[in-house]
Formats: C-alpha cells, structure tokens, sequence
C-alpha cells in the first residue's frame, strides 16, 4: 500500500493523518545561452560565402565552389592572381610546384593503399550454402609470396619517386 491510499485510509477511518512536507532545492540556475556544437566552426570553414571576401562579388558560379573550397576566394579572383603571375612570369614556377605537390599526394596515396593491402594478410570468407543443414562454403584466399615481394618492391620504387619530387619541390620553393 502506498503512502497515498494510507493516507485515504487514516482519513475514511477517522484517524489523524500524518503530514509530510516536501522541500526541493534546484540550485543557481544559469542564464540560457546558445549551444555551440564542436562542428560550427568546421562547417562555417566550409561554407561558401555569398559574396567573394576579397572583390565583394556575387559568387554563385559553380567554379567558385570549387575556387573557394582551394583558394578562399571566387573563381575571378583565381583568374586575376593567375594572369598577373604570368604577367610578373612566376606562373610556370607555380604550375611547376602544383604538378609536383599533386604527384606527390597520388605517391602518398599509393604507398598507402600498398601498405594496407601488406596489412591485410590472407582472408577468409564463410558463406552459409544450406541454413537448414548448417553447412557453409569456406573460401580462402592466400597472397602468394611473389605478390607480396613485388609490392615491398613497388613500395621502395615510389619511396624513391617521392624523394625525387620532394628534392624539386625544394628546389622550386628555394
């Protein structure tokens, strides 16, 4: 029986029923204020303004998306910086150096996978043939040894291409 049909009962039957008091304490309550999720600041970086911060023009072109997402600004601005780069004659060196940083970011790319790929090792697969029997198809797969030779092989080769483009780009950059 709970404290509320008791107290029903005190009351009908003609007894004195006894009184609680109930006291709460919330504690300072804080002013209301704006929840900032971790992410704002990340999504606003990626965000396209609506206008170019650098010549205050409408940016709704689908390559000042692209321009914005590299260079921060529209895609006008981008052909600007370009052409006076050619007018000063600085634009093969900059052609020069994003050819080489590109190359060097696929080399990174591969020598990635490759080394997942060594990681990996030999896998297995079970697939069920008959649910009601229970029987399964065992498939396994095994990485011969001269797979794995080459690709130790491919990783020293693109280690030496990699030191090779990072030798121009010092020597573009200095």
């Amino acid at each position: 029986m709970n404290s509320e049909d008791r107290a029903l009962a005190n009351i009908l039957s003609g007894k004195e029923n006894k009184k609680k008091i109930m006291v709460g304490y919330e504690g300072k309550k804080e002013k209301a204020k704006d929840i900032k999720s971790p992410l704002t600041d990340i999504m606003a970086k990626a965000r396209m303004p609506w206008f170019c911060p650098k010549c205050d023009s409408i940016m709704k072109k689908r390559l000042d998306r692209k321009m914005w997402m590299l260079f921060d600004h529209c895609f006008e601005c981008q052909l600007e910086e370009e052409h006076k780069m050619r007018v000063e004659g600085t634009f093969e060196n900059y052609e020069k150096r994003k050819f080489f940083l590109n190359r060097r970011s696929a080399i990174d790319e591969q020598i990635d996978s490759i080394k997942d790929w060594l990681k990996a090792g030999d896998s297995t697969f079970v697939e069920p043939v008959n649910i009601d029997t229970g029987f399964v198809h065992v498939e396994k797969y095994e990485r011969p040894q001269e797979l794995i030779d080459e690709a130790n092989e491919a990783l020293k080769q693109l280690a030496a291409t990699k030191n090779e483009v990072n030798t121009i780009l010092e020597e573009l950059n200095g």
